[in-house]
């Protein structure tokens, strides 16, 4: 038995089933089972929107200035965002060329922009609390951390989603969104101690 599934107590994989329902133009409802591969991509997606934010805010909140534009911010961490959006974007089509010999289409399409969008979700919370400064609720440097602390709780938010269903026992729970929450919190102390 490995390491982590010690940790985690799991001595067998059994993924997780997510059952979605559909309503239909004429209001009947379909049950859909999403693939457990799609919702770890989701999952996957978020956390990596989260901390690449994360990551690139607290580089920035060192060269932020009382004079420094929240619009120049704001652009910042789009074009950051737009970059690992487009990435994983590129990344999940020339690995679908590969794997299946032709480029995706229909609800593998679908799903592939549904994962990657969640690098973009997971920076929206930020960024509106930099074009908040922008319009002069804030002042850049407190949006900034604000927006790093918001990123702090969405990973905790993330980590709870995750073992929400996770046939783990409290503590392994607990050790789980700690350490993802942690993670987070340790950028933003390096940041504070280097600051």
């Amino acid at each position: 038995m490995g390491l982590v599934q010690g940790l985690l107590g799991q001595d067998r994989f059994e993924p997780i089933r997510v059952v979605t329902e559909v309503t239909g133009g004429a209001g009947e409802t379909n049950r859909e089972e999403i693939p457990v591969e799609h919702v770890v991509a989701l999952l996957r997606e978020r956390v990596y929107g989260a901390m690449t934010c994360l990551a690139t805010l607290a580089v920035l909140v060192r060269y932020t200035a009382p004079e420094t534009s929240p619009w120049a911010r704001v652009m910042d961490v789009a074009v950051a965002t737009g970059g690992l959006w487009a990435a994983s974007l590129l990344a999940d089509w020339v690995a679908h060329l590969g794997a299946y010999h032709r480029a995706p289409r229909g609800r593998a399409a679908l799903r592939m922009l549904q994962a990657s969008g969640q690098i973009v979700e997971a920076a929206v919370l930020p960024l509106l609390a930099l074009v908040a400064a922008a319009f002069g609720l804030l002042s850049t440097s407190t949006a900034m951390w604000i927006a790093m602390w918001i990123l702090v709780v969405e990973l905790g938010v993330i980590a709870l989603l995750a073992v929400r269903m996770a046939q783990l026992r409290w503590w392994q729970q607990l050790f789980t969104v700690t350490g993802l929450v942690g993670v987070g919190v340790l950028v933003v102390g390096i940041k504070i101690l280097g600051h």
